[in-house]
């Protein structure tokens, strides 16, 4: 077996192949099109620049999952930088698409420009299709009406039908015990809050829909067994998450689920085969360590007693499934395991969730591109739907991009005894403070800075301190802070409303 490079040789092999792929992509006039097949074509270089890239996405997913260098190694200075502020409309950001470094090599742009670019992107789609609040020709949208004990059901009878439709605006009605709509005008609030919780409901894995990894993270992926749970209803059911998904992307909306390597893969729509047995070992672990025995054992594989068969257990059924033309009768040996290797890990990886997760991605790029997905990498696709990966709040960057109203300023002592209140806070109730405010109880992958409304505190003035909770308008992520008379007062009064759920509030 050949001596893997040491790391320092990688960094050097990052280093050139950098220097080359932003020179064909950016500098070189000549090479604008790397797909591009014409007799006048340099049929090397673009043979070339096709291998350089990649050895280097391979690099870049590798240091993804255990890094090699610093992340700057990767980086061009202020790449796309102008040609993003140079962006106006809907249709310049998108250009920036085709532009050869976004298509050949994103990774050499920085992921928070690469964030922008995409948060630009969908705003000013969203705007065009629903209108905007800021504009004053907000669109009336669609209609739907939820009981608040039955947000999944309702929601899929409702909105699995709108397809590339779910990009327009949804207005939610919630209706009570009763039947009788409830008392709230949703500009944008109530929709939060009712998406927050269909996902929360769609991707909870007592559904049977998603299981989650062994091996690391506790994180989803599409549940082999879903036909025997579901039926053959198990592929509409995945097709409407994946709208479910796309739809929070689409209005910013950061969700929970945290997603296995192996499913953000088949979202991008290029599940990268060299990954199997990386993937293998975070959903099933026992399996990976037998395979890596067998790889690595030096007696006679045929004393092993292992066929071309792997039996699929399926809510306590075993299935027998051949990997090859009659594989139950074709034994493993020591010129064929490698083989045996590939293709087991395949089955787990790819053959049992293939179904599952095309159908999720078909409902995800009715409401997002594709191409906008494949601006990111698997772990930073994660960052785009459910923010940072331990979701705690940076509550300096919370405070430095917080607005106030009602005759606050950021030096009045009600304001300054907040913060340091919210400081003190665990990181639970951190976020639930924030989905008592916004609905989402994770901040925007590119901080509070790009929260639309800004977080906001306002000023209620009150006489005694009993006079009233602290409250939120949803809608403007604003939360409504009574003056109460002492620290110790308001920290009781705003945990007991975030645990009573005071909320949502006409204004």
């Amino acid at each position: 077996m050949q001596k893997p490079l040491p790391k320092h040789q990688l960094r050097r092999c990052i280093l050139l192949l950098k220097k080359l792929l932003y020179r064909a992509c950016c500098t070189d006039a000549d090479v604008a099109d790397t797909e591009c097949n014409t007799m006048e074509s340099n049929y090397f270089g673009l043979a070339l620049i096709s291998a350089a890239s990649k050895a280097m996405k391979d690099l870049y997913d590798r240091s993804s999952r255990r890094p090699l260098c610093i992340p700057k190694l990767w980086l061009v200075e202020d790449l796309l930088e102008k040609d993003i502020r140079r962006c106006k409309s809907h249709h310049d950001f998108v250009s920036l698409l085709s532009a050869p470094v976004l298509r050949v090599c994103p990774f050499l742009v920085s992921f928070k420009r690469r964030l922008k670019l995409f948060e630009r992107i969908v705003t000013t789609d969203r705007i065009n299709i629903q209108g905007s609040n800021e504009q004053h020709n907000l669109k009336p949208g669609v209609v739907v009406r939820i009981m608040r004990n039955r947000v999944l059901e309702d929601g899929l009878m409702t909105l699995n039908n709108l397809g590339r439709n779910m990009r327009q605006r949804i207005v939610v009605q919630y209706l009570n015990q009763a039947g009788a709509t409830e008392t709230g005008v949703d500009v944008g609030g109530l929709f939060k809050e009712f998406w927050t919780d269909l996902s929360g409901l769609a991707f909870d894995q007592n559904y049977a829909l998603f299981r989650a990894t062994e091996g690391s993270g506790n994180c989803l992926y599409p549940n082999p067994s879903s036909a025997a749970a579901h039926g053959v209803d198990h592929i509409v059911l995945f097709e409407f998450l994946g709208r479910i998904l796309g739809k929070a992307l689409y209005e910013g909306i950061t969700i929970q689920p945290q997603f296995a390597h192996l499913f953000l893969s088949f979202l991008r729509g290029d599940y990268n085969f060299l990954h199997m047995l990386p993937d293998l070992s975070t959903i099933d672990p026992q399996l990976y360590n037998n395979l890596m025995f067998l790889k690595t054992y030096e007696g006679d594989a045929a004393d092993l007693c292992l066929t071309f068969a792997v039996a699929n257990d399926d809510f306590g059924g075993n299935k027998e499934v051949s990997l090859i033309p009659n594989g139950a009768n074709v034994e493993v040996t020591n010129a064929n395991k490698h083989r045996y290797i590939g293709l087991v890990a395949k089955h787990h990886v790819c053959d049992r969730v293939k179904e599952q997760s095309e159908a999720f991605t078909r409902g995800l790029w009715e409401v997002i591109d594709r191409s906008w997905l494949q601006l990111f990498n698997e772990p930073e696709l994660q960052v785009l739907i459910s923010g940072s990966s331990d979701g705690k709040i940076d509550v300096s960057d919370m405070k430095a991009n917080t607005r106030y109203a009602g005759g606050f300023s950021g030096l009045d002592k009600h304001v300054s005894r907040f913060w340091r209140i919210m400081s003190s806070f665990n990181s639970q109730q951190q976020a639930d403070l924030l989905r008592f405010v916004t609905s989402c109880e994770r901040p925007p992958p590119l901080g509070f800075a790009s929260m639309n409304p800004p977080f906001t505190i306002q000023r209620v003035g009150i006489m005694r301190d009993g006079d009233k909770l602290p409250t939120a308008s949803t809608c403007f992520n604003t939360l409504k802070l009574p003056t109460y008379s002492s620290e110790k007062v308001l920290k009781e009064r705003l945990i007991y409303a975030l645990q009573a759920g005071a909320g949502f509030e006409l204004t």
